[in-house]
């Protein structure tokens, strides 16, 4: 028995190890016919037993050239995207037909897209995370500043209150002195009524001055109240930030792992379609 009659017969059985998906196909080189063929489960390329091979089949004709073919035939043209691949068959040396195979690889192609279109997505991530991560840095730079200049604030605020106490102190020493000098006044009788008009004009300042120095201090404490919150909001802002920079930080260390994962995952598939 012809090496080619015993493929032709065992065609049905490598048929089955396929799982019945892949084109099979026995040819014989010096006739150029298709002895054997049988068309897999969603792609079929038309040939029947006894047909003559397609001229322009290169899967075929490069097996006939004592090569192995391996070859990808794109979507249009049997409505199914194909790897065709073949061998020569040789008997006594001599190259005498071709062993044809057609796998449909669309749903690898579609996992291909679909890895592409992933790995477009990651990157396109990756950018936000960037573009995330130099915002809090930003931030966390400001929310210190902000803490800064309200320390010095309150600082400047303590200072504006070792004034307020020596202008209370002046006012008592100037209503003192008024006091006094209206009693002066008083003393001097009618020589120190206009003396004593000046006293109570300066007794009356010194009032006053205390009052709105109060005044003054309540405002200031007021002031310190509400930088000293300033203070605290900004320090939890800051930990806050930091805290979010550092979830940033893992997040862009992760869509690493990813990116690096889709790269392995796309060359393996480039790898598996050859």
């Amino acid at each position: 028995m012809k090496i080619i009659e015993a493929l032709s017969l065992a065609a049905p059985y490598i048929h089955l190890a396929l799982k019945e998906e892949a084109i099979v196909g026995v040819v014989d080189k010096e006739s150029e016919i298709v002895v054997k063929y049988l068309a897999g489960k969603r792609v079929d390329s038309g040939y029947r037993d006894g047909q003559r091979v397609n001229p322009s089949d290169q899967n075929v004709y490069i097996a006939f050239s004592g090569k192995n073919a391996d070859v990808v035939i794109p979507k249009d043209v049997y409505g199914v995207a194909i790897n065709a691949f073949s061998f020569p068959i040789r008997e006594n040396g001599k190259v005498v037909g071709a062993l044809a195979f057609g796998l449909p690889i669309d749903n690898e192609l579609k996992l291909e897209d679909y890895m592409g279109t992933m790995d477009k997505i990651v990157n396109n991530l990756q950018d936000k995370v960037h573009t995330i991560a130099s915002h809090s840095e930003e931030l966390a730079a400001t929310s210190e500043e902000i803490n800064k200049q309200a320390q010095h604030a309150l600082e400047d605020s303590e200072k504006t209150n070792e004034v307020t106490d020596l202008i209370k102190s002046i006012s008592r020493q100037t209503n003192l002195l008024g006091l006094n000098a209206s009693i002066e006044a008083a003393r001097a009788g009618q020589h120190g009524a206009g003396f004593n008009i000046v006293a109570q004009e300066v007794r009356k300042l010194s009032f006053e001055t205390s009052s709105a120095t109060e005044n003054i201090e309540s405002s200031l404490r007021n002031i310190n109240r509400n930088l000293e919150n300033l203070k605290q909001n900004m320090g939890q802002i800051n930990d806050a930030t930091n805290e979010q920079a550092q979830l940033v930080q893992d997040f862009s260390e992760i869509i690493e792992e990813l990116t690096v994962l889709s790269q392995e995952m796309k060359g393996f598939m480039h790898d598996a379609l050859k």
